[in-house]
């Protein structure tokens, strides 16, 4: 497997299902079923979710922010700069 590095959109919340894609490819970088989720007691239950317009790389199961500085270049292996058909 490749990793691939995307743009970490907009989370949208319909019921008790929590998900985030990346804001251009449209590849789902977290997907949560908020029912399914065992939080204690007093605690916040909202699981940790991507910042909107970080670089996330994707690496099989591992995925982490990429540091990139605002006006440089996108990684070449970012789903921006990719084919659009490797992307779907």
């Amino acid at each position: 497997m490749t990793a691939i590095t995307h743009i970490a959109g907009h989370q949208v919340q319909v019921g008790s299902r929590l998900r985030q894609r990346c804001s251009w490819c449209g590849a789902v970088l977290c997907d949560y079923d908020l029912q399914r989720i065992a939080v204690p007691e007093g605690q916040d239950p909202t699981p940790g979710m991507w910042e909107t317009g970080r670089l996330v790389r994707v690496d099989g199961p591992m995925s982490f922010v990429v540091e990139h500085e605002d006006g440089a270049d996108l990684p070449p292996e970012a789903c921006a700069v990719l084919d659009p058909e490797v992307t779907v």
